[in-house]
């Protein structure tokens, strides 16, 4: 388990994932968002750079994320996200609710 780290600008953050986002990482990234939810950050953007794998745990999250940003008009994005969690997310079109940029990297 891999704390995510976190850099914040004004009313951004972008966190960078660690190798997985799982059961076991949510609780952390959770209480993560809270503070920065409650301190004011109204756009979030995770990058996804390590990112390999990803549960139903971690897709919830993400999702919970997105609507908690969505009620403060703000959002959320994902930058370098791997092709099979790319493809992942859009077959549960997700997509359609949070902006991703695919890695520019190998396949992977």
């Amino acid at each position: 388990m891999t704390e995510p780290q976190v850099t914040r600008t004004g009313a951004q953050a972008t966190i960078i994932l660690g190798e997985k986002l799982v059961a076991a990482d949510v609780p952390g990234l959770k209480s993560e968002l809270k503070q920065l939810l409650d301190s004011g950050v109204i756009s979030i953007v995770f990058d996804c750079s390590r990112l390999d794998m990803m549960d139903s745990t971690g897709i919830g999250c993400l999702v919970a994320a997105h609507n908690s940003l969505a009620k403060v008009d703000g959002g959320l994005s994902m930058t370098q996200v791997s092709s099979d969690i790319h493809q992942l997310l859009c077959s549960m079109r997700l997509d359609r609710r949070i902006k991703m940029t695919p890695s520019t990297a190998g396949q992977g």
